[in-house]
């Protein structure tokens, strides 16, 4: 696809997408005793929490979109805006937290293409039916000059650079971000209000430069097919 497209040599125009969920809670992280101690104890919720969709994207020159994020509901509070990172941005869905085909259109048309600017542009996704199952945006994307290229079926692990170095890193970072905040209000439960601030403090740690373009090196085929048993 590279060779066709003349992309080798582009990587400000090779981009990844996929989302990830995000819960409103905290996760115990580990907790160092001397051993043989019996009682050892961290702070955690008490509940599961809300399950918050995050959509993530970024280039091989190591340039992030600002995330998107889609809540359960059908109204929008300007206050669950705040603090967010700059350029994101908060969508409803009323049935589930999961992104749609909808959703996932929404997102090419109003967010991505914006940003991609005018030059050919191969966009890299897994096989997802809310990602390959609208027709609109297959049309879009052919007339806006973007590829659309599908991962095979279980190989996002080795071959989806988002995978490789960023969601885990953006989940590391965001939990201890959620441990930190119940360590500072003892008695109280993270809701929507917290999420943009949490959220903020976590992505500009993650979405780096080199966790972008780590993710591509170790995607390539070499690297991605020594994964492989």
């Amino acid at each position: 696809t590279l060779e066709e497209n003349d992309l080798f040599g582009k990587p400000g125009s090779i981009y990844n997408v996929d989302e990830t969920g995000l819960q409103l809670n905290n996760r115990p992280g580990h907790v160092l005793a001397e051993k043989g101690t019996k009682d050892v104890v961290t702070m955690t919720s008490g509940e599961k929490g809300e399950t918050i969709s995050c959509i993530a994207c970024c280039n091989a020159e190591g340039v992030f979109l600002p995330p998107v994020c889609v809540f359960k509901g059908k109204n929008l509070k300007s206050e669950w805006t705040d603090s967010m990172p700059p350029g994101s941005d908060i969508v409803m869905s009323q049935k589930s937290a999961y992104v749609t085909a909808n959703i996932f259109f929404n997102w090419f048309r109003n967010h991505f293409l914006p940003r991609k600017g005018e030059e050919k542009a191969l966009l890299i996704l897994d096989g997802h039916s809310s990602h390959c199952s609208c027709v609109e945006l297959l049309e879009t994307a052919e007339a806006n000059n973007v590829i659309l290229l599908c991962l095979s079926p279980h190989t996002t692990h080795y071959l989806q650079p988002l995978d490789r170095a960023f969601f885990k890193s953006l989940k590391t970072f965001y939990y201890q971000a959620c441990r930190e905040w119940m360590q500072s209000h003892p008695g109280r439960k993270l809701g929507r209000l917290q999420f943009g601030e949490l959220l903020t403090k976590s992505w500009g740690k993650s979405a780096t430069v080199g966790n972008a373009m780590s993710g591509f090196k170790a995607a390539t085929v070499g690297n991605a097919m020594s994964g492989f048993k």
